[in-house]
């Protein structure tokens, strides 16, 4: 008989025969070790672990393997998208990290096998997602998991992208994977809560077990850990970006206009904006007790919420047909951004280009009915109260660290918050602060400059900030967070805010988006 060939080059032969083979024993282990690794192929990989317990030889075989064939092949046969076309994120703070990195960076995984990893935590992760009595540590390694899933996502090739320059032809099994397990199961809904705590401003509330809370030591610990999860699930919820939702079914109707009153609560709080959080959609996180600027992901899902919904009212007409904000897990894809192939080498955020910004605000009267701001009750968003809309067109390059420092009237200078927070990254060559200016077309034809920069946070989340400048003077300042990975089509969500951050500053919630098209005059003027 022939010999075949295996995905790694060897030839299946007798070059590796079991001992059983060697004994003369009629059984499966008298076949090549590579033939029995090609049966084991056509098997569920729980029953490939559940045949590694029957002698040394098959645990040999399945979870000390010579190489990585077996287990691979199993992986992308579920499918998922190969490892190795995973685009690097950036480095995080090892406090910081999910328990799945800290574990892989001390070396103590049960198996050398970075597919097995993977594969045995998606598995996990689904029944997790499955069972409706999943407890707190659970739920946080599945959603861990889930974000994984999301930065291992296969980036779009510049061979995938359409002839409008636009379309991707192509799709990611992880996020089709994901997006399937989050439509059939409620996990995205479930909640730990603290017993008496009051519920957050999506009326969740959280309650921890008693086994949990016993393995906690001290309140401190037992607030991380739920923090942590709320964390988790909430940027989850930011990345599904209301996709899930259908307006043509009353049920999802009714539950979005909940979804909108809490969110507007949130978002239109002007004691969140302060200079602990630098105006922004930040939190501190206790970096070996050193205030350290991290993403507050519960804020980013409600900005998603705000702009979302509001975006949703605006019909294709009334833009011209021109694009909207992707609702789309597909978006989060690196490279998916329009013109990420034309971007410059050193561009890895893919800021030059045409960006499409949409910001909604509060009547000022609104905001300020009564001081200090905030928070209103819900009933203050019900009908007939709405925000504003505006698309701005941003056009952006980049420019040098001197460049950037020339002009001191367009850069923000504001005192330090006290005490002092932390908003440096791990040191990460792979991705330097960019700088960038440019300018913005608003209603109007207003024209205003922009100057700013793009970095990473010690969560490893990318970090954008700028200001508008009219006439010479700042006027506003933006801060967002990039959804998704590198480039990708999902933009950016953020906050601005008066460049001066004064007592009575408004602020409100936008999420910007690469475009290769134009808003006229017109349209740009019409939008409410």
């Amino acid at each position: 008989m022939a010999a075949a060939t295996t995905l790694e080059g060897q030839s299946i032969g007798s070059a590796r025969v079991s001992p059983a083979a060697s004994q003369g024993t009629p059984s499966l282990h008298s076949l090549p070790t590579e033939l029995i690794e090609r049966v084991l192929l056509f098997s569920d990989p729980r029953d490939v672990l559940k045949y590694a317990q029957t002698c040394r030889f098959a645990r040999k075989l399945v979870l000390e393997p010579k190489d990585h064939f077996l287990w691979r092949e199993l992986y992308l046969g579920r499918p998922f998208d190969d490892l190795r076309h995973t685009v690097a994120v950036p480095l995080r703070h090892p406090i910081l990290r999910s328990s799945a990195e800290l574990s892989g960076a001390r070396g103590d995984t049960t198996t050398s096998s970075p597919w097995l990893s993977e594969l045995l935590r998606r598995m996990e992760a689904e029944a997790i997602a499955a069972s409706s009595e999943s407890d707190p540590g659970q739920l946080q390694r599945a959603f861990e998991t889930f974000l994984a899933a999301i930065e291992a996502a296969a980036p779009v090739r510049e061979d995938e992208i359409g002839a409008d320059g636009k379309t991707v032809l192509s799709r990611s099994e992880n996020l089709h994977w994901l997006n399937r397990l989050l439509r059939r199961t409620h996990v995205l809904n479930q909640s730990i809560t603290l017993v008496g705590a009051d519920g957050d401003a999506n009326g969740n509330t959280t309650s921890i077990s008693s086994a949990t809370r016993s393995h906690a030591r001290g309140g401190h610990a037992l607030d991380a850990s739920v923090e942590a999860f709320r964390q988790l699930r909430c940027q989850l919820r930011a990345f599904v970006a209301l996709s899930h939702e259908n307006s043509f079914v009353a049920e999802s109707r009714v539950r979005m206009a909940e979804i909108r009153k809490s969110s507007r609560c949130f978002v239109y709080d002007m004691r969140k904006y302060k200079a602990e959080t630098l105006w922004g959609p930040y939190r501190t996180a206790d970096e070996s007790c050193k205030p350290t600027l991290v993403v507050n992901w519960e804020h980013v899902e409600h900005i998603m919420n705000v702009v979302g919904l509001k975006l949703r009212e605006v019909s294709d007409v009334s833009l011209g047909y021109y694009k909207k904000s992707p609702f789309t897990l597909e978006a989060l894809r690196a490279y998916s951004a329009i013109g990420s192939f034309e971007r410059p080498p050193q561009d890895w955020a893919g800021v030059t280009g045409q960006w499409r910004r949409f910001v909604c605000f509060m009547d000022y009267r609104s905001v300020y009915s009564h001081l200090p701001p905030g928070p209103h009750h819900p009933s203050f968003f019900e009908a007939p109260f709405d925000e504003a809309l505006r698309p701005v067109e941003l056009y952006l390059s980049l420019i040098t660290e001197s460049e950037y420092l020339s002009d001191p009237s367009q850069i923000p200078h504001v005192l330090p918050p006290d005490p002092p927070v932390t908003d440096e990254a791990v040191d990460d060559p792979a991705f330097p602060t960019l700088y960038f200016e440019g300018r913005s077309r608003g209603p109007h034809a207003s024209v205003a400059s922009i100057r700013g920069r793009v970095s990473t946070l010690a969560d490893g989340a990318i970090r954008w900030q700028f200001v508008t400048t009219y006439d010479g003077r700042m006027q506003w300042s933006a801060e967002g967070v990039q959804l998704g990975h590198v480039c990708s089509a999902a933009g950016i969500a953020g906050i601005w805010t008066g460049a001066h951050h004064q007592r009575d500053d408004p602020a409100g919630p936008f999420w910007m988006v690469k475009v290769n098209d134009q808003l006229p005059d017109g349209v740009l003027n019409s939008l409410h």
